[in-house]
């Protein structure tokens, strides 16, 4: 069996980025989402909980996801903390032509400046994506062939004089 590659590299912000949830980031990020149960006792909240959480209420129609607040389950502290989080798993990013190391003072720098100031659909789609490359694998579609140029026509006069 084949596994599948768990990071996924997105257009995100002013270039493009690796987003990636390795074993401490999930490990992080489960502490943050945690919450105190019933006798006050802070209880993790699994990797596996966030993800469907997060999937809840998204769905693919025509190819084009979908939000459905009013099935969802995510929160928008959850959907804010997987991609910072993913960035700094990932760290790397194309910039202007330029790789970039991605440390986390930029991955929250980032956040501040391209997440917390959108609409909150766009970082809880952008979740779901990095999620469910982290927790299912993410198969990048396959680029096409580049197309064979047009074989050139060789004129009557070409033709004899080479042979």
């Amino acid at each position: 069996m084949t596994s599948l590659p768990t990071d996924i590299t997105i257009d995100f912000a002013d270039g493009v980025y690796k987003f990636a949830l390795l074993l401490p980031q999930q490990i992080e990020l489960e502490d943050k989402c945690g919450a105190p149960d019933q006798s006050g006792v802070r209880r993790r909240k699994g990797i596996i909980e966030i993800y469907a959480d997060v999937i809840a209420g998204l769905l693919v129609v025509d190819g084009e996801v979908v939000a459905n607040p009013m099935a969802g389950r995510a929160s928008a502290f959850e959907c804010r903390e997987v991609v910072r989080l993913g960035l700094i798993g990932g760290n790397y990013g194309l910039v202007d032509g330029a790789d970039i190391q991605v440390s986390p003072a930029r991955a929250l720098k980032l956040v501040e400046s391209y997440v917390d100031t959108r609409p909150l659909v766009e970082r809880w789609t952008l979740a779901a994506a990095i999620l469910r490359a982290a927790v299912e694998g993410f198969d990048p579609p396959k680029k096409a062939p580049p197309a064979k140029a047009p074989a050139k026509r060789i004129s009557q006069k070409a033709s004899k004089l080479s042979g």
